[in-house]
């Protein structure tokens, strides 16, 4: 009977001091993956990932001292519609910007990564 009542006391202390878990950081990001003529939209919020699959149809590498756009990339996705990714080369330019493509306004309600459109995002073009 002792033991349990020790037992019992043991385990309420340990209760008392037991911490609550710790908030972890979650993943976010916005890339852009080219590789040859297949292309991915991948947005990370919040430690979710979604991505949209496509087609690139125009990649255009620019010289830096032309312009401040290093690259322009247009992607076809069939939920998305054509997207098209503007890489800054330098100073206030840096950073890629998302821009929809197209005569008509895109519907964008089936679109995986429309709540990350605006954010800045990261080309990664493995074309070589």
């Amino acid at each position: 009977m002792q033991r349990v009542l020790m037992v019992c006391a043991v385990l309420g202390m340990l209760a008392g001091c037991a911490e609550p878990p710790v908030e972890q950081p979650k993943a976010n990001g916005a890339y852009l993956i080219i590789e040859g003529r297949e292309a991915w939209a991948v947005l990370v919020a919040d430690g979710k990932r979604v991505e949209e699959r496509g087609t690139v149809l125009d990649a255009i590498h620019l010289p830096k001292a032309r312009s401040p756009i290093a690259a322009s990339y247009v992607i076809e996705t069939p939920n998305c519609g054509r997207l098209q990714w503007l890489t800054g080369g330098e100073g206030e330019s840096l950073g890629t910007t998302v821009y929809a493509v197209g005569d008509e306004p895109a519907d964008l309600s089936t679109c995986s990564i429309r709540g990350g459109l605006s954010r800045m995002w990261t080309a990664l073009d493995y074309s070589g």
